[in-house]
């Protein structure tokens, strides 16, 4: 795998000097002025552009000597929204670096895909991008970020990297679930059905306890913003298929039976959470519900023409 995998064939690509190799210790872009996260967020394109670390050449902020000078990391962004540091990098790393440096990098943003360059040895600045690499020194670059362009860009986008997964906090993590939910290339009647679902879940939670013909079970759900992320990231694991009987689902249609419908795993427990979710046809969804898990499959193995007192 190369840097150009990580980014669209007419991407910009960033440099910005680093003491280190992205990891879970800092898994995010940090920065001491928040002028370099306001150019980002107009300049930088998730998905199309990457920006590569550099190691300083400081002896105490660098401490690998392989990793001074060298092109270390690339990393894809999420620029529409500056973070607290504090917030994203673990709390014992962040008490440690507040001790030793002060606040000194209070700003930040969130890491959506990360790689080590392969080494080492890893890529000399000073030979794959000399001329950007020199613009570090210059007043006016100081902190911030710089571009390859040129022979430079196309030198950078040639390297080999190989990806790491970072494990991030569930406060980020929401956030850029909350991101994905809002992207263009999610179905607009996707997303319509989604919120829809997620409504009525707030709907039932709130509802929970309640005297009627019967008493509402309790029920718990996240907020409705990460209840949205939520039923489009299981829309999407799902490929838009039924988590009961694998038919497609259908948005927009007129036929009830066919409308998408949040459903409980397990519904004994009123969770709706990741892990006890999933996306139903609303027929298949009230059936199970009604005459149970077991009976349910006999049903629909009857329609499939599976021969139930054969298998027996």
């Amino acid at each position: 795998m190369r840097v150009s995998d990580m980014m669209k064939p007419d991407g910009r690509v960033f440099l910005k000097s680093e003491w280190g190799q992205i990891s879970d210790e800092w898994p995010c872009v940090s920065f001491t002025k928040r002028s370099v996260g306001d150019r980002l967020r107009r300049e930088f394109v998730a998905g199309r552009d990457i920006l590569v670390y550099v190691g300083t050449t400081s002896t105490e902020m660098t401490r690998l000597p392989e990793h001074r000078s060298r092109l270390i990391s690339a990393v894809t962004i999420e620029p529409n929204q500056i973070l607290e540091t504090r917030k994203i990098v673990p709390p014992d790393v962040w008490a440690n670096s507040n001790a030793e440096w002060g606040d000194r990098w209070p700003h930040s943003m969130a890491v959506t895909a990360a790689a080590n360059m392969a080494g080492p040895p890893y890529p000399a600045a000073r030979e794959v991008i000399p001329i950007a690499y020199r613009s570090f020194a210059e007043i006016a670059n100081r902190g911030t970020v710089v571009e390859a362009v040129g022979l430079e860009r196309a030198s950078v986008m040639a390297i080999e990297v190989k990806p790491i997964a970072l494990t991030l906090r569930e406060d980020v993590q929401a956030y850029l679930e909350l991101r994905s939910s809002v992207s263009r290339e999610i179905d607009p009647s996707v997303k319509q059905d989604a919120f829809r679902m997620a409504m009525l879940i707030i709907d039932r939670v709130k509802r929970g306890g309640e005297i009627g013909v019967k008493i509402n079970p309790q029920r718990s759900a996240p907020n409705l913003s990460e209840l949205n992320a939520l039923l489009l990231r299981k829309w999407s694991e799902q490929v838009g298929q039924c988590a009961l009987c694998g038919g497609a689902l259908v948005v927009g249609g007129e036929n009830k039976m066919l409308q998408p419908s949040a459903d409980r795993t397990d519904s004994a427990n009123g969770a709706y959470d990741d892990a006890n979710v999933g996306i139903t046809h609303l027929a298949c969804n009230l059936a199970k519900n009604k005459y149970g898990l077991d009976d349910f499959e006999d049903w629909l193995s009857v329609l499939r023409g599976v021969d139930l007192q054969a298998s027996d």
